[in-house]
């Protein structure tokens, strides 16, 4: 099944700043529709399309806007060892019970560090080596969250300005923290962006102009959905992604 949050209204409207959306069903791979769900009206003005979560009975329901994740995971990390150490954490995405987290060190003020909640086991592991010489990790947390890609990037200085770009270098780590692969592909070096991993083990690179390259990383993941904050795709970086087994 593949669900997509789709609005009927070209633009918000002009005295309220609202739009209505819908949540679709669609089976696929025939993208047949199933379903469609009335989320209501959302400020997109002020704020942004409505985030789909699914509730404790099950139902996939907008998530309030007065919810922050930052503070409740802050909270939530208070109540683990050497969570309270973990100063501005922010969750960077989620899957399963885990939930991937960038934060900085109370011990280390100026260096970004990252690791992973488990949340069934109530434990915290640092992800071993990242940023290392990094200076903006993409780190994509692979679907059932046992996994981590750190698709490594450095300054590369061209015509007199500087661009952050892909290097080629893959790293691969597992549930603990720590490396499990590593492997360069020169086809996803320069201007490539990671968009996400699918269940069954192919990374997923975006160029900007609606080309893609996929990697295999040797390694088959889960298929619990991955959740994070990014509602938009302006710099043509982050196109909506759905995959499906078969």
């Amino acid at each position: 099944m593949a669900f997509i949050v789709a609005s009927a209204q070209l633009q918000r409207d002009d005295s309220s700043g609202h739009k209505s959306y819908s949540l679709l069903n669609f089976s696929v791979p025939a993208w047949t529709l199933q379903g469609q769900q009335d989320l209501g009206s959302f400020d997109v003005l002020n704020g942004t399309p409505p985030r789909i979560t699914r509730g404790a009975d099950g139902r996939l329901r907008p998530q309030p806007a007065e919810i922050d994740p930052a503070a409740e995971l802050r909270a939530e990390l208070n109540q683990h060892a050497g969570g309270a150490t973990m100063t501005f954490a922010t969750p960077l995405a989620t899957s399963a019970n885990t939930v991937l987290i960038g934060y900085t060190a109370s011990q280390d003020a100026h260096g970004a560090a990252y690791a992973l909640l488990h949340r069934t086991q109530r434990s915290i592991v640092q992800i071993e080596g990242v940023p290392g010489s990094d200076p903006e990790p993409a780190l994509t947390l692979a679907p059932g969250g046992q996994f981590v890609l750190h698709s490594v990037r450095a300054f590369n200085y061209k015509q007199g300005s500087r661009q952050l770009t892909t290097t080629g270098e893959l790293k691969l780590y597992g549930a603990d923290g720590r490396l499990v692969s590593q492997q360069t592909d020169e086809r996803v070096a320069g201007d490539w962006h990671p968009i996400a991993l699918t269940p069954q083990g192919l990374a997923v690179y975006t160029d900007r102009h609606g080309n893609y390259r996929f990697v295999s990383l040797g390694h088959m993941f889960g298929v619990e959905p991955v959740q994070d904050p990014n509602t938009d795709d302006l710099d043509g970086t982050r196109p909506g992604v759905i995959y499906a087994g078969g």
